[in-house]
Formats: structure tokens, sequence, C-alpha cells
């Protein structure tokens, strides 16, 4: 798993600082799609950042960890047409900590899918 030390634990006005964490993060690539800059690990997806503001992140996890994520007030279900198993983070609800922490177990998963 990756891990991020020392994490910043201020709440956000943007997804910026969350997105650059991700565009570090190894063997991840990124690819437009419906309306995000998705990225993705051996060709799967696991997060999303809107194209149209810089307020949404979407993040696909497994069933069971969907029912803990969306128990926070920053996080809700997200489905988009037949995209289910995602959540919805809100930036300006969480911080950078607790993203990276979703956007993680999303990356872990992806890899597991692809294997």
């Amino acid at each position: 798993m990756v891990s991020f030390a020392n994490q910043e634990r201020v709440r956000l006005n943007s997804y910026d600082p969350i997105k650059k964490k991700v565009e570090s993060m190894e063997q991840v690539t990124a690819r437009p799609m419906f309306g995000y800059q998705c990225f993705l690990i051996k060709r799967k997806f696991f997060v999303g950042f809107s194209s149209k503001n810089n307020q949404q992140i979407i993040v696909r996890l497994p069933k069971v960890q969907q029912e803990v994520a969306i128990k926070s007030n920053a996080i809700k279900p997200f489905s988009h047409g037949a995209k289910m198993g995602w959540i919805e983070i809100d930036p300006k609800l969480t911080t950078i900590a607790d993203a990276m922490k979703w956007i993680l177990i999303g990356y872990d998963n992806a890899a597991k899918l692809a294997k």
C-alpha cells in the first residue's frame, strides 16, 4: 500500500493538493473520461477529478468500504448512469489525509482487480 507521511490535516478550498499527490503515485496514468480526469493503475480506474470544477472527487471502492466511507459528512454515494460502486468526496468538508485514505483504498482495490 502506498502511504504519504505527514498528511496535512487542513480543510481545502479545492482538490488541487489531493490531485498532486495522486499524480505522484507509482504506476498511475491519467485519462479523461465522463467529464473527469481519471487516474488508473494497470488500466483500472480508481479516482476521478471533475473537469468542470475543482470541487468534486470520485473514488471507486469495494462495497464494504463504500458503506463505511459514506458515514462521513464529506462523502456521499456517487452513481452516474451505469457507474456504480463509487463515492464522491467533497474536498471542502475533508482533509488531505482523510481524502487520501479513501483514494489509497481505491488504488489498492484497482491494483488487485487488474491482476
